[in-house]
């Protein structure tokens, strides 16, 4: 088959997917990304045809980073130009003559773009948006849901799409030739099913969820690793296993104070840090050798050489430190963070995460962390049994003998 995979967001969206394409072309197809061009170098790694997309809305996040919690919400009110864009950009794909589609609900148009083209479209999902279960609120829940009204929560699954329905709908009309409307995503999963790209080491099935939804394990990125910078190379080797501090692509309403809390946290517990600064400008100050402060990193190469990993509790970091054997401290954010820190916590891998992060509690947390090293050590020997691309791929050609 000749697949296009269609996602959008940070680079723990996109990266998955060009592992799902590079599985599928090792398995004899052909496979090509769309994505935003800023992951066009990401996908050419992995020897994967890529499509970029307009990313002119990562301006506006980067314009909003460092300025503060209040400031990132106004800041939806500016978006709806860049996703008109977007928007626009999806409709070339119909030049890539497909005869499937794979896509997240996130991309907005890509089941209207396979509706187009008249090509079967299979849901894809790096957390569970669809279908419904009562065992388990929606992961975007918030924490005091109650337990008796878990099915009604995902609800909100739907209303992730409401601000945007109007801008899709004009869309379809003047740019696909299409209706106004469309089958729905969640009607889509329930009639063929989703991709669910996740470890169910990390979270299991629902037992009143159908076969063609349960978890295929994570969709890991085949070689080569990017090499880690000479410098961090020596500070790693110069010393014990430090513990990695990175929150991704979050904003923080006083990065000062946060950088301060973590550096004071970690010589607080005697360890060394490795901080990747990311979009929370982490470690702009920093003074002494006993921290390392580095824009962007590999993951997969410098995971295996920390002793734990202090993060957000994106299910991408929260997969990556797990296949590394690798305890973890969660502080949580927003959205479905909570819900993984709390999962990585009943594990036995991650003590309770943190709410506002404070020095002593940070270094209360490392110090429990690192208690947890066996039993982290255990989930990464039962990871390494799965691939998850491959279940995708198989899912995947199953799905469409059945369409």
């Amino acid at each position: 088959m000749k697949a296009l995979v269609i996602t959008t967001g940070s680079r723990g969206d996109v990266q998955p997917f060009i592992a799902l394409a590079a599985g599928l072309n090792a398995h004899g197809h052909e496979a090509v990304v769309a994505a935003p061009r800023r992951f066009e170098a990401l996908s050419g790694s992995a020897a994967v045809a890529f499509v970029g997309l307009d990313d002119s809305i990562f301006a506006l996040q980067e314009e909003l980073s460092g300025s503060g919690v209040g400031a990132a919400l106004t800041g939806v009110r500016r978006a709806r130009p860049y996703l008109r864009r977007w928007l626009s950009d999806l409709t070339g794909l119909v030049d890539v003559q497909p005869n499937v589609i794979v896509c997240t609900r996130k991309t907005l148009g890509g089941t209207a773009l396979a509706e187009r083209l008249g090509v079967p479209v299979v849901p894809a999902q790096l957390i569970p948006l669809e279908p419904a279960t009562a065992q388990y609120p929606i992961p975007l829940a918030p924490a005091w849901w109650p337990s008796a009204a878990n099915k009604l929560s995902w609800r909100a699954s739907g209303a992730l799409e409401a601000p945007w329905r109007s801008m899709v709908a004009q869309w379809r009309i003047d740019q696909l030739g299409l209706s106004a409307r469309g089958a729905s995503y969640g009607s889509l999963v329930d009639q063929v099913g989703v991709l669910s790209a996740w470890s169910p080491h990390l979270l299991p099935a629902p037992a009143d969820w159908p076969a063609h939804a349960a978890p295929l394990g994570f969709w890991t990125l085949p070689g080569p690793v990017e090499p880690l910078p000479d410098a961090l190379g020596r500070f790693l080797d110069a010393g014990e296993p430090p513990v990695l501090v990175g929150f991704g692509s979050m904003l923080d309403a006083d990065p000062a104070r946060l950088s301060d809390e973590v550096i004071a946290g970690l010589r607080m517990a005697g360890r060394r840090g490795v901080v990747v600064s990311g979009w929370a400008g982490l470690g702009a100050a920093v003074n002494g050798d006993d921290i390392f402060v580095v824009d962007q990193a590999d993951y997969r190469a410098l995971l295996p050489r920390v002793a734990v990993a202090v993060h957000h509790g994106g299910v991408g970091t929260a997969a990556a430190a797990l296949t590394a054997g690798i305890p973890q401290v969660v502080r949580p954010y927003f959205g479905d963070q909570p819900f993984w820190a709390s999962r990585l916590h009943a594990m036995g891998v991650a003590p309770a995460p943190l709410g506002r992060l404070r020095s002593a509690a940070l270094a209360e947390r490392l110090t429990q962390a690192v208690a947890l090293a066996p039993t982290a050590q255990q989930v990464a020997d039962r990871l390494a049994g799965e691939d998850g691309v491959a279940a995708g791929v198989d899912r995947l050609e199953r799905l469409i003998e059945d369409h």
